[in-house]
């Protein structure tokens, strides 16, 4: 295993770090087996979700054994509208982690500019709390959204910052300066969906996790987070410091990336300039995210665009340069569709 420096901070975490979203509906002996063999592989770091029982118990009893050995980013969110139950979930994982201690507080999925204003700062505020009670070591945040990544560095409010990075978002010239801020401000660098949320391996030609995972430990990355849910997946990933340097060779794959994401948007604004202003990339993520997201907040981050989609004119200038043909048009009447069309 390999260990790298988190952010600022003393603190080293293993290279892979291990997920435990998709643990929830195993049964002890499957988690079990998954945590005695991070064990095993010098895995330290684990990134827990809120309060969620039915994980819970069946993952105390082994976890338990070796509270020690892992470094962990426990979650605040659940339901991120009522502060008072935020809390109450990230007080049950403290007290569930045996030493009501985590090492990062981490505000998770902070995917909407509504959301950074104002439940986030709440949510900040209060971690600065238990971060000098000794409760928490550092504070940390997550997106999935470059920009709102990059404020969130940029703010000096948070110690790790947690986002998706993957092969199928290489094409974004944003992350490069994203992970050069982390660099310059010691943000601690944690990468999320390096499968890309299993996606990566339906759409690509025959892709190994090695592949994967070598091409996020490329990035300038403290560590990734693998979300598993038996061993099998854990030992595929954990193969990678095994593995051949062919068999971690991931060009063949990054050459042809654009092929394999024909019609996907990937946000990474290429597209630009519209003439008639309109932020592109934003506007699709806005619409990608309207169907995850309460609707009332996510038609309230719409309404503060200065331009909205229905000011497009069809000229297919931004066709033109999308290096993945996007149907960008269409895009923008889907975006009028779900967020300027009254409901009935």
């Amino acid at each position: 295993m390999e260990y790298r420096q988190l952010g600022h901070n003393d603190l080293e975490v293993s290279a892979l770090g291990l997920g435990t979203e998709y643990l929830s509906h195993q049964s002890t002996e499957t988690i079990n087996e998954v945590l005695h063999l991070a064990v095993d592989a010098g895995i330290n770091y684990i990134d827990l979700l809120w309060d969620d029982p039915e994980l819970w118990s069946n993952f105390i009893p082994a976890f338990e054994q070796n509270r020690n050995r892992f470094t962990v980013a426990a979650h605040w969110g659940g339901d991120f509208n009522q502060l008072d139950r935020c809390q109450q979930y990230f007080d049950g994982i403290l007290t569930r982690l045996c030493n009501n201690y985590a090492d990062i507080g981490l505000v998770t999925m902070i995917d909407t500019e509504v959301k950074w204003k104002g439940c986030a700062q709440e949510a900040l505020a209060h971690l600065q709390h238990y971060k000098k009670r000794g409760q928490i070591g550092m504070i940390g945040a997550s997106s999935h959204y470059v920009q709102l990544a990059r404020k969130m560095v940029d703010s000096g409010l948070i110690d790790v910052l947690m986002y998706p990075i993957n092969m199928f978002r290489d094409a974004d010239d944003e992350n490069k300066s994203l992970f050069q801020a982390c660099e310059d401000q010691g943000v601690g660098l944690v990468a999320m969906k390096p499968y890309a949320g299993g996606s990566i391996f339906i759409k690509t030609p025959p892709i190994s996790p090695v592949q994967c995972i070598h091409y996020v430990l490329s990035q300038p990355v403290s560590t990734t987070v693998i979300g598993v849910k038996n061993v099998e997946e854990l030992r595929a990933a954990t193969y990678y410091w095994e593995a051949s340097e062919e068999e971690k060779n991931f060009k063949v794959v990054l050459e042809n990336i654009q092929h394999y994401l024909v019609g996907d948007c990937v946000y990474c604004n290429h597209c630009l300039p519209c003439p008639e202003n309109i932020n592109i990339g934003l506007m699709i993520h806005v619409a990608d995210t309207y169907q995850y997201f309460p609707k009332d907040e996510i038609r309230a981050e719409y309404e503060a665009f200065a331009v909205k989609a229905s000011a497009c004119i069809a000229c297919g200038e931004c066709m033109e340069r999308c290096p993945f043909n996007v149907d960008v048009i269409a895009r923008m009447r889907q975006v009028v569709e779900y967020l300027e069309v009254v409901d009935k």
